[in-house]
């Protein structure tokens, strides 16, 4: 237990340090009750620099247009304002993010879903915080949008906040950061879904003293590596699923994944837990396994140097395990490492492409020829729990 509080100390420090952005030099431009749009968007344009504050000075201010962030700058309230989205056209975010290490704090931040959009219905879709590099802390955010999500962004942390969306609460397509210390209420968790077509979605980062409440699937990604630790996840919907990963590696460490209607959790296998809660809905088993699955692609001689290529065409790395070479009577055995998943290229990050690995044995010279029948079988004690266990066995003169 000492062990996960002490990663979690060092977590949280490391983060702070990275989203506290702050110099002595930085410019402040206050915003006020009759502070225009237009006042801030030129601020942004012509005189903020890097690091520099955007700071709100009213309890509450209703901004009129989406809000485009094209600076790296901190855009904070010491009067915990709220801030009012009341855009009548195009209301796809409230702002709009491209500039890098950005950091939200201190707000309020209310998107009503009052306007109309182009592509939706009224008040139906919308992003609160869209963005590719940014970090939010003690801050509120309330989305009131029926499709959309309140924060959707690449790289980033967030840390003591409140998330309450009608719809997705996090919705990712790349993602590098951590969540610490926050509350996620929503339909839908922290999803890979994005509007209208579906890329890439990962997730490499950690979630640390946090909560899911969700009428969906609670943490829904096809890749994620990190920890889960000290959590609780929730879903209430109809067969939702507290986690659902396909590919992953990592661990979950104490922490209460709940279920009312559906699964706690359907997991790459490569995921630990660890003294951790885990409730479904009754009849159904607490955890379901994606599983790797070893299959022999190719086998061939050439010379006195038998070449065979294992793949692993399941959802999680497998572990290391025996190949057995049959020649006539002669059995020769060889060590097979352990080899990663694949992912299929519109999921994956490079540095999970990799799925194959290649062994080579080499024969005695009476059994080279090709008069022998040769059997290859690919975890040869069969020690390895596999999706398919039938496609690890190629024959083959």
């Amino acid at each position: 237990m000492f062990k996960y509080k002490k990663i979690f100390i060092i977590l949280f420090s490391l983060v702070s340090i990275f989203i506290m952005i702050s110099s002595v030099s930085s410019a402040n431009y206050y915003v006020n009750e009759d502070t225009s749009h237009k006042n801030i968007t030129d601020w942004i344009k012509n005189n903020a620099k890097t690091g520099d504050n955007l700071i709100f000075n009213t309890s509450s201010y209703n901004l009129t247009d989406r809000l485009n962030i094209t600076k790296s700058i901190n855009i904070k309230s010491n009067k915990n304002t709220q801030i009012n989205f009341i855009q009548q056209d195009e209301m796809y975010c409230m702002f709009y993010v491209t500039a890098k290490n950005v950091v939200f704090s201190g707000l309020t931040i209310n998107h009503n879903g009052n306007g109309n959009t182009q592509e939706y219905s009224s008040g139906e879709w919308g992003t609160t915080i869209n963005g590719f590099h940014m970090n939010i802390k003690n801050t509120v955010i309330n989305t009131n949008l029926i499709y959309g999500a309140s924060i959707s962004f690449r790289k980033g942390s967030i840390v003591n906040c409140t998330i309450n969306s009608k719809s997705q609460g996090i919705q990712v397509s790349y993602w590098k950061g951590n969540i610490i210390n926050s509350r996620i209420n929503a339909n839908e968790g922290i999803t890979n879904r994005i509007a209208l077509f579906h890329n890439v979605d990962y997730w490499y980062g950690d979630m640390a003293n946090t909560t899911i409440v969700s009428g969906n699937n609670g943490v829904e990604l096809t890749v994620w590596k990190g920890k889960i630790i000290n959590s609780t996840i929730r879903t209430n919907g109809s067969k939702a699923v507290g986690i659902n990963i396909q590919y992953g590696e990592g661990r979950i460490h104490g922490s209460k994944i709940i279920s009312v209607d559906g699964y706690a959790v359907k997991i790459s296998d490569a995921v630990k837990i660890t003294n951790s809660s885990l409730s479904s809905r009754k009849g159904l088993s607490k955890s379901v396994r994606y599983l790797p699955d070893l299959k022999v692609s190719k086998a061939f001689i050439s010379g006195r140097t038998c070449y065979i290529t294992i793949s692993n065409i399941g959802f999680s790395t497998s572990k290391p395990t025996r190949i057995g070479l049959k020649i006539g009577k002669v059995l020769i055995k060889a060590h097979v490492k352990s080899i990663k998943p694949f992912i299929p290229q519109e999921h994956s990050p490079d540095s999970w492409t990799k799925h194959t690995t290649k062994v080579k044995i080499t024969l005695p010279k009476k059994y080279t020829s090709g008069k022998y029948l040769k059997t290859v079988k690919v975890d040869y004690y069969n020690k390895i729990k596999e999706t398919n266990k039938k496609n690890n066995i190629l024959k083959f003169r």
